[in-house]
């Protein structure tokens, strides 16, 4: 391989972000939630076609090569129409059982697929990459696009300049929609003139016409692009590191998340490094961030047990975290001795929830675990208990204080 082979070539974060996403066929774009585009690789119009992984290779080398639209068109066009997925056909919408009018391969459909997939893999790519040098580039700036037409309200942010983690980003990181070509920029601090204040998010609702389902969607951003695809895989990630350590013997697992709370994510999380509003968690620009979850320990047998659940990782969320946090922050005094805690408790009480009591160091301590609908862990709220609602509870379960 030349030096110029490799200049051409897109870093590999980007790579990885896309060959990561498996493949689905779809019938319309909008059947997916921004979240599942950014885990999956689909094109609309494709079930009951075998296109899929002839437009996956095509587009994978044109992400991965950068090659030009003209040389990805004509590499893809002749297969396309060679399998009879070109033009306008009646095909049967598999939601509906109905025969309707579809507009297949076209040149402009093909542009669409080489836009949309280019765009969101470097921006995937490069929001690891803004990650890793946060350090020392603690700032991203909203560039303006590169685009002839450009949109009133993209045009309104640029200049914008705010933390990294800034929950901003979960929704406004560019791309914003289809073709825009707004970037960002990594800073040490914001240049004389910047705006650091958040811009308003202006939510609007929005119907999903494939699914009926309506949600709102922040102004000025096409729906479908409302989510930041770099921070939806570090979610994956976290979930990924939960599987492997639910592989893993008991005693490698519990050294393992020794480890792991050691690490600067464990920080990040606990002590809200995201800026997640526990009080605004259900809208757009929060939901997102609140969702990353770190291990903080291992669950024993008996207690998995009384959750109903498999896994034996217990995980931290940002947005239990941050309810933690304003609410208890003496919490912080919990972290070191989260392990013994919940491995002797010294009482158990069952639920929806399951309660833990412990005393360590004269301290009685009150834990609520919970287990989600598909079995993961969570460690949903930790505190200082009264003296008087542990001995209650110690009463209850036949217990001396």
């Amino acid at each position: 391989m030349s030096l110029d082979d490799l200049f051409n070539q897109a870093p590999k974060e980007v790579v990885e972000y896309f060959d990561r996403r498996p493949s689905r066929p779809s019938f319309r774009w909008s059947e997916w939630s921004p979240r599942e585009h950014a885990l999956g690789y689909t094109v609309a119009r494709t079930a009951g076609f075998d296109v899929l992984d002839d437009i996956r290779a095509a587009t994978r080398q044109a992400v991965v090569d950068r090659i030009p639209f003209e040389q990805f068109r004509a590499q893809l066009e002749p297969t396309l129409r060679a399998k009879g997925w070109w033009g306008e056909r009646r095909v049967r919408d598999p939601r509906t059982g109905q025969l309707v009018k579809a507009q297949l391969g076209s040149v402009r459909r093909l542009s669409l697929i080489y836009d949309a997939n280019i765009r969101s893999a470097e921006a995937a790519g490069d929001w690891i990459r803004i990650q890793r040098t946060k350090d020392v580039l603690p700032y991203l700036e909203y560039m303006t696009s590169l685009s002839e037409r450009k949109r009133p309200l993209h045009l309104s942010w640029v200049g914008t300049t705010l933390p990294v983690d800034d929950s901003w980003w979960a929704t406004h990181y560019p791309p914003n929609g289809w073709r825009c070509k707004c970037r960002v920029r990594s800073r040490a601090a914001p240049r004389e003139g910047a705006s650091t204040e958040r811009p308003p998010i202006n939510l609007q609702p929005w119907t999903n016409p494939a699914t009926g389902e309506s949600r709102l969607v922040p102004a000025g951003i096409d729906p479908g692009w409302e989510s930041n695809p770099g921070r939806t895989r570090e979610r994956m990630a976290s979930r990924r590191l939960v599987d492997r350590l639910d592989r893993m013997g008991d005693e490698a697992r519990r050294e393992t998340i020794r480890h792991l709370r050691a690490d600067p994510v464990f920080r990040y999380v606990t002590e809200n490094g995201a800026g997640f509003d526990h009080g605004r968690r259900f809208e757009p620009d929060q939901a997102p961030a609140g969702r990353l979850r770190w291990p903080v320990a291992a669950l024993g047998d008996e207690l998995a047990a009384m959750l109903g659940t498999k896994s034996r990782t217990l995980t931290l969320s940002v947005a239990d975290a941050a309810k933690i946090r304003e609410k208890h922050p003496e919490t912080t005094a919990f972290w070191p001795i989260v392990q013994e805690a919940i491995d002797n408790p010294d009482v158990v009480v069952t639920g929806p929830k399951l309660v833990l009591w412990r005393r360590v160091a004269g301290i009685p301590w009150k834990i609520a675990l919970k287990a989600s609908a598909s079995g993961e862990l969570f460690l949903n709220s930790v505190y200082r208990g009264r003296e008087d609602a542990f001995q209650k509870a110690l009463k209850a379960a036949g217990k001396e204080g």
